[in-house]
């Protein structure tokens, strides 16, 4: 059986996106499911989130938020600083801040697979969390992500009146600018 998993999780992104609620089936079902097996396929998600409008009644969309929601409280070894001044500025009762918990999942696994990477964001001892050179980097190419799919009206997420001072800057090429003031 997990031979034959394994099989499906490397031939599926050979075949595109369309195998995502086939993998996350697949992956649900494996009793002990490793990160490691699995981390192509979790990036995977989240670029197909990024890729498509919002749209929860697709299965393929809801299959990649799922997959995203299996891993975002195990440990994977991926440290995802979602707090400052843009996260808070993002509607609570929206999905807002989740897109943007994908967004930097997404950076940081993309850094960690195409550019043999490591972004850790871990406390490093006298150093301010919140100033540490990978916090900064990961939430800032997170929020560029996610404002590019917000700025788009087909994707069908719509950001909230407090946090389009930071979808301004982001249009203007400014984000950098306005990220780190608050």
């Amino acid at each position: 059986m997990r031979e034959i998993l394994m099989l499906t999780l490397l031939t599926a992104p050979l075949l595109g996106f369309g195998q995502l609620a086939k993998s996350l089936a697949l992956m649900e079902a494996d009793k002990e499911a490793n990160y490691n097996e699995y981390e192509q396929l979790f990036y995977d998600a989240t670029e197909y989130i990024f890729s498509n409008p919002t749209n929860f009644k697709s299965k393929e969309f809801s299959s990649a938020c799922k997959i995203v929601d299996f891993w975002k409280n195990k440990d994977t070894g991926i440290n995802v600083p979602i707090f400052g001044g843009f996260y808070n500025e993002l509607e609570q009762k929206s999905n807002l801040r989740y897109f943007y918990m994908i967004a930097i999942t997404n950076y940081i696994l993309s850094e960690k697979i195409n550019k043999n990477r490591i972004l850790k964001c871990v406390k490093i001892d006298g150093q301010k969390y919140s100033e540490q050179e990978d916090v900064k980097e990961v939430q800032l190419e997170g929020a560029k992500i996610f404002l590019a799919y917000v700025a788009n009206d087909e994707n069908g997420l719509a950001i909230n009146k407090k946090a389009k001072t930071y979808l301004k800057a982001f249009k203007k090429g400014k984000l950098k600018d306005t990220f780190f003031e608050k």
